[in-house]
């Protein structure tokens, strides 16, 4: 069953809304769309810091071997929102590196996604 579908342009983003599970303070960001990412939902530092209350220690931090060298993400729990699906997930972002919003394949392996023509994505039923 199709929960949401939202209009795209050039780029297959997704409009999420992230909560910090403590403070419940909210973030609105548009993350593109990369099978390649095997991670959660990558944020730039900027917006992570906004939400990260429940973050985890730094032996639960990870690892990625990129093209552009090795990456090492910090990690927080949060409650992730695409359209009327609400999931608690994981939040990362790069210790060092690129200001980057992007939905991996942690996360899209949660949600069903379809990608319509280039038009447009829909979101189903987990």
């Amino acid at each position: 069953m199709v929960i949401d579908c939202f209009r795209i342009n050039e780029r297959p983003e997704i409009p999420i809304t992230v909560v910090d599970i403590v403070k419940e303070k909210s973030i609105e960001v548009n993350a593109l769309i990369d099978t390649g990412f095997s991670g959660f939902l990558l944020l730039p530092n900027s917006l992570y810091s906004k939400v990260n209350t429940v973050e985890l220690d730094e032996s639960f931090w990870r690892t990625y071997a990129t093209l552009n060298g090795i990456v090492k993400t910090k990690v927080a729990k949060a409650k992730i929102k695409i359209g009327k699906i609400e999931l608690e997930s994981f939040i990362e972002s790069p210790v060092l590196g690129r200001d980057l919003t992007l939905i991996g394949r942690e996360l899209l392996k949660k949600i069903s996604v379809e990608i319509k023509k280039g038009k447009e994505i829909c979101v189903d039923d987990p």
